[in-house]
């Protein structure tokens, strides 16, 4: 493997790439939510290593550097589906270790996301970037936008436009750059976070 050459992750390197990309989520509205009172740097580890799991098993996901300080996990979204054999297999069981509530949070959480996924791009077959993200250390360096890059690349080959979500006034000028556009913005039932759904055509 070539220095810095984007790669697909390897599910004997998802600990330490968990690790390294939590500390982009401390602040993240996300897992302030879904953790609650439990938030802190294991739990967020936990929360993305089933992420990273579940993208390994039945999407894709990549990295840049040979530190694992970066991930991008996406899919075709036909294959996008959380049952309780895919969630087992991914390791489903270290979140509700956490507390049923944190698994409640998670699930009503993916319900919304989708409910609104849904609703925006109806039947339409695109790529769902699930998450991206760069240790803050690494970040403007460019490895976020080579990940992303290289998942516009494959909806490019197969003719689809790609979709994510995201929150955050900082992330949303961020994907702009990259050529994305704002199609829907809610605010979280209960909460006052605004989620943002975003698509590049």
């Amino acid at each position: 493997m070539k220095m810095n050459e984007l790669h697909k992750l390897e599910k004997k390197d998802i600990e330490q790439c968990a690790d390294r990309v939590a500390k982009a989520f401390y602040d993240y509205p996300m897992f302030q939510h879904i953790l609650g009172d439990r938030l802190n740097h294991e739990n967020i580890k936990s929360v993305l290593s089933f992420l990273m799991n579940f993208s390994c098993l039945y999407a894709k996901a990549y990295t840049v550097t040979q530190e694992l300080e970066e991930v991008i996990l996406f899919t075709d979204y036909k294959n996008y589906k959380f049952s309780l054999i895919r969630s087992l297999r991914s390791g489903g069981l270290s979140l509700m270790k956490m507390g049923s509530d944190v698994g409640q949070r998670f699930n009503s959480f993916d319900r919304f996301t989708q409910d609104i996924h849904k609703n925006c791009m109806k039947d339409r077959e695109h790529q769902y970037i699930i998450l991206l993200g760069v240790n803050p250390d690494k970040q403007g360096q460019g490895y976020g936008s080579k990940l992303i890059k290289h998942a516009l690349a494959v909806a490019k080959e197969k003719g689809q436009p790609s979709y994510l979500e995201t929150h955050g006034e900082k992330n949303v000028a961020y994907y702009k750059k990259l050529g994305f556009k704002v199609i829907s913005e809610d605010i979280l039932p209960g909460t006052d976070i605004l989620q943002y759904a975003m698509l590049y055509e």
